[in-house]
């Protein structure tokens, strides 16, 4: 006979499998909600986070709005990084966010997307769908 599990109890096999997540993050209202899950998964599971930032130079302004943004992870208390990436000529957002998935290991990338899908994201070049396609590890984007 198995056993039932309660509806309420937690799962903590979920605590084994997202040890690590990525959140790509933009100073837009749509990635706060990456953001709100992340810091719930790492809450309820104590999962280590890593949000990183693609700017188009060092003095991007999109730099301290995305700290600002942030504050909010801090109150939390939860355990997380920052990391601030670079664009070079030639390089893309979504490349980016596949060059540090392959230097480093993650176990999830949340990333919140601006809503187009199918060929309607091909077309406006859809960062969400671009990664999704080239990731290394399971994604979970958010509408």
């Amino acid at each position: 006979m198995s056993e039932e599990i309660s509806l309420e109890e937690p799962s903590y096999s979920l605590a084994y499998r997202f040890n690590r997540i990525l959140v790509p993050i933009i100073p837009k209202p749509h990635a706060q909600q990456a953001i709100d899950v992340a810091i719930d998964l790492a809450q309820r599971y104590g999962s280590k986070i890593v949000f990183l930032h693609i700017a188009r130079s060092e003095k991007d302004y999109s730099i301290e709005k995305v700290k600002d943004m942030l504050k909010t992870v801090e109150s939390s208390g939860i355990d997380f990084d920052f990391k601030l990436r670079t664009l070079k000529p030639g390089e893309t957002v979504a490349s980016e966010i596949v060059k540090e998935l392959s230097e480093s290991k993650y176990d999830l990338i949340i990333m919140s997307t601006r809503g187009y899908y199918g060929a309607t994201a091909l077309i406006y070049e859809s960062t969400s769908i671009a990664v999704a396609i080239a990731a290394n590890t399971s994604i979970l984007i958010l509408r």
